[in-house]
C-alpha cells in the first residue's frame, strides 16, 4: 500500500523508489542541508505572501460585515479584523531574514495561530454553524473560513509528520472552538462540517507531501553530479554556506578537507577519458563509504573533491582521512593504487569570517601536501604557530 501511494505521488517513478526516498517523505531527519534550506525558504516566502494578502483582505471584509450584521456586532468584528491585520503585518516583517527550518516552523505556527485566533474570536458572536441561517456573503465567508485555514496546509511542502501534526493541532483547536458554539446549534451540522473538514485536510496533506517529493526530486537532479553522485560545486557551495553559518551561530566545530587525486591527468592522457571517469567514480564511492551520514562530499572540479565534516575538529577530520587512506581510493588502470593529496582545516583554528576563506586554506594545505610528492596530508595549525611555513602553517600527517 505504501509503495502504491509513493507511485501515485511521484507519478509512477519507481526508478526513484528507495528506503531513503520514503524516509525523506516521512520526516526531515534524512534531508540534506540543501533541501532543508530550500524548503525553509519556500515555506517562509509563501507565509510572507499569504501574510501580506491577509493584511489587506481582513480589513476589506469589514465592508461586508456592515451590510450583514448589526452595529454592535460589526464594530466588534471590525476591531478583531484590525487586530488580526496588524498581527499579519508583524509576521510579514518578522520573518524577513529567516532561512532555517526552525524559522519556518516558528512562522508556520504563528501563521496558523493567527488564523485560528480570529475564528475563536468571531465564533461566539455569530451563529455561523447553522447552514440554513446564512443570509449574506459575509455569513457564508465565516462558515467557510475553517476550510480556508485547512486549505493553507496544502500550500507548503511538508513531510508526512509535519502535515499530520499540523492537521491534528488544527482539529484539536476546532474541537475546542465547538465548545464555544451556541448550545442550540444543530449537532448533525456540527458533525457534518467536522467530517468535511477532515476530508479536506487529508487532501491538503496529500498536496503538501506531493510538493515535498517534487521539490526533493528537482533538487537532486539539479545538485547531484551524475558521474560521481556527489554534490555539484554550485550546490556544494550553498551547503557549505549553510553549515558555516550554523557552526558560527552554535560555536560548533566544522572541518573542510580538500582532496586532489594524484597524477590524474596521466590517466586521461594514457588510457582515455572513459578510464578516467571510472577511476573518478570509484574514488568518490570509496570516499562516501568512509564518510559519516552527516558528512557532505562535493565534486569541486575535475579530480578535486571537498569533504565537509560538521561537528568535527581538525583532529577528527585527520582520523577520518587516515581511515580513508587505509580503505583506499581504488586502483589506477595499470593496477597501481590510486592516491591523493589532502588539505585539512577546521573553522576554530582558521578563525575566518567566511566559508570561502576556509576552503581556500584547505586548498592551500592540499598544495602543501602535493609539493611534498603527494599521497600526503597537511593540516592547518594556525598562522604564526611553530613550524609555520610562508604559506598557512601546516604539519605533515603522512603515514
Amino acid at each position: 500500500m505504501l509503495l502504491y501511494l509513493y507511485d501515485v505521488i511521484s507519478g509512477g517513478g519507481r526508478q526513484s523508489l528507495s528506503i531513503e526516498g520514503l524516509e525523506r517523505l516521512v520526516s526531515n531527519r534524512t534531508h540534506s542541508p540543501l533541501l532543508k534550506r530550500r524548503r525553509a525558504r519556500v515555506i517562509l516566502s509563501r507565509i510572507r505572501l499569504l501574510s501580506l494578502l491577509c493584511f489587506f483582505a481582513f480589513p476589506l471584509g469589514f465592508l461586508l460585515d456592515i451590510l450583514t450584521f448589526d452595529v454592535e456586532t460589526y464594530i466588534t468584528l471590525g476591531i478583531s479584523r484590525a487586530l488580526i491585520a496588524v498581527l499579519f503585518l508583524a509576521l510579514f516583517f518578522g520573518i524577513s531574514s529567516g532561512e532555517t527550518l526552525r524559522d519556518a516552523y516558528r512562522a508556520l505556527g504563528i501563521f496558523f495561530a493567527i488564523l485560528m485566533t480570529f475564528q475563536a474570536m468571531y465564533q461566539p458572536l455569530l451563529d455561523v454553524t447553522d447552514i440554513s441561517s446564512i443570509h449574506g456573503l459575509a455569513s457564508a465567508g465565516y462558515v467557510l473560513f475553517p476550510f480556508l485555514i485547512v486549505v493553507c496546509i496544502g500550500v507548503f511542502p511538508l513531510t508526512v509528520k509535519e502535515a499530520l501534526l499540523t492537521l491534528v493541532l488544527f482539529f484539536v483547536v476546532q474541537m475546542l472552538i465547538l465548545i464555544l458554539m451556541p448550545e442550540q446549534a444543530d449537532p448533525h451540522q456540527r458533525l457534518g462540517i467536522l467530517m468535511t473538514l477532515i476530508t479536506t485536510g487529508v487532501f491538503c496533506c496529500f498536496s503538501a507531501i506531493s510538493q515535498l517529493l517534487y521539490m526533493s526530486s528537482l533538487i537532486d537532479q539539479a545538485s547531484i553530479d551524475t558521474l560521481t553522485h556527489c554534490y555539484s560545486r554550485n550546490s556544494g557551495e550553498e551547503i557549505i554556506d549553510v553549515q558555516f553559518k550554523i557552526s558560527k551561530r552554535e560555536n560548533s566545530p566544522l572541518s573542510v578537507v580538500f582532496v586532489d587525486l594524484d597524477s590524474f591527468k596521466s590517466i586521461n592522457d594514457r588510457y582515455g577519458h572513459e578510464a578516467g571517469d571510472r577511476v573518478l567514480a570509484t574514488a568518490a564511492a570509496n570516499i562516501r563509504r568512509n564518510a559519516r551520514g552527516s558528512d557532505v562530499l562535493i565534486r569541486w572540479g575535475g579530480e578535486e573533491f571537498v569533504i565537509l565534516l560538521p561537528n568535527t575538529d581538525a583532529e577528527g577530520a585527520l582520523k577520518s582521512i587516515r581511515r580513508l587512506r587505509n580503505i583506499g581510493l581504488g586502483t589506477r588502470p595499470d593496477g597501481k593504487f590510486l592516491t591523493a593529496s589532502y588539505g585539512v582545516v577546521d573553522r576554530h583554528t582558521a578563525n575566518v569570517s567566511d566559508w570561502m576563506t576556509l576552503v581556500d586554506i584547505a586548498d592551500n594545505q592540499m598544495y602543501e601536501a602535493k609539493s611534498r610528492g603527494g599521497n600526503d596530508i597537511s593540516v592547518y595549525a594556525g598562522a604564526g604557530k611553530p613550524g609555520a611555513s610562508s604559506d598557512p602553517a601546516s604539519r605533515s600527517a603522512a603515514e
